[in-house]
């Protein structure tokens, strides 16, 4: 069980700093390409989105296991 959770707070940490890098990537080509300015926005729209529902994924896992320990 503690490599699971091992694995599990990695992907929290990766989800968490992939999330960040795109929408910092996102906004850079944002302020440098004013044609595919709406595109980047919807991307970054979607990024955070994924962020969210990643989280609280996870947020429901914990309150699972923390009901049934």
């Amino acid at each position: 069980m503690d490599t699971i959770n091992g694995l599990i707070n990695a992907l929290k940490l990766l989800i968490g700093l992939g999330v960040s890098a795109r929408v910092i990537f996102c906004l850079i080509k944002m302020m440098c390409s004013e044609e595919e300015r709406i595109s980047y926005k919807r991307k970054m729209t979607n990024t955070i989105i994924f962020g969210i529902i990643a989280e609280l994924c996870l947020v429901i896992k914990d309150i699972v296991i923390f009901y049934y320990k």
